[in-house]
């Protein structure tokens, strides 16, 4: 859906707006994991896709904000659930094991295509990694291959 290429040196949160800018549609929920509890990401979401749900983990020393009696965010709601639940029964009631599904397309990726680029300049590592995705998206719309247990 979307994509980029950066240097390496740039953290994944950083991203966010530019490939949700990407996209042709607004989401109905961003599921990443605990690197994207940024303020940044959440703002980034809700002006992409106002009302879109954030399930993000908190980190482990996360507070409240100071809001939080007034105008709980999501992020202050999810805190609070931990606290209540825990982490475990937050994860599977939020459906924050979504998040597994980007890591298995991460998985397949460098399985299939490969951990490194080939192309030596900008474009053509762009033009590569698009390539890439592509043929993933294919694969993923021709379908799962029938399996069954024999003997």
């Amino acid at each position: 859906m979307a994509s980029k290429v950066t240097d390496g040196h740039e953290q994944d949160p950083s991203q966010v707006p530019d490939l949700l800018a990407q996209l042709d549609r607004e989401i109905d929920q961003f599921v990443g994991d605990g690197i994207y509890d940024q303020e940044a990401v959440y703002e980034a979401v809700d002006f992409y896709s106002p009302g879109a749900e954030v399930i993000v983990p908190p980190r482990k020393d996360a507070v409240l904000s100071n809001n939080s009696i007034s105008a709980s965010s999501q992020r202050d709601l999810h805190i609070a659930e931990i606290r209540s639940k825990g982490w475990s029964e937050w994860k599977r009631q939020s459906g924050y094991y979504l998040q597994s599904h980007a890591e298995n397309a991460f998985y397949r990726y460098k399985k299939i295509i490969g951990g490194r680029l080939k192309a030596k300049n900008d474009d053509a590592q762009k033009k590569e990694a698009a390539i890439g995705c592509a043929i993933l998206n294919r694969m993923l719309e021709m379908g799962e291959p029938l399996s069954y247990v024999v003997g």
